[in-house]
């Protein structure tokens, strides 16, 4: 199956389930960046829907966060 959604529709989604997932747990933008070894600038980015291909970072961050993806 083919995904129906133009790369950018795919990062708004992923950053905003991102979002969530982040808020819901009370885990800051720079904490969740200390998990995953990379600059607190890189999951604000990442959450503006600034970083296309979205899927790959989304699974590394939402591993972090204690979810399978």
């Amino acid at each position: 199956m083919t995904n129906p959604f133009t790369p950018r529709e795919d990062a708004e989604d992923l950053a905003k389930v991102l979002r969530e997932a982040r808020d819901m747990q009370g885990v800051s933008a720079a904490e969740l960046a200390s998990r995953t070894g990379v600059r607190t600038m890189d999951v604000l980015e990442f959450e503006a829907a600034r970083v296309i291909p979205a899927r790959e970072p989304f699974a590394v961050y939402m591993r972090a966060l204690g979810f399978e993806a």
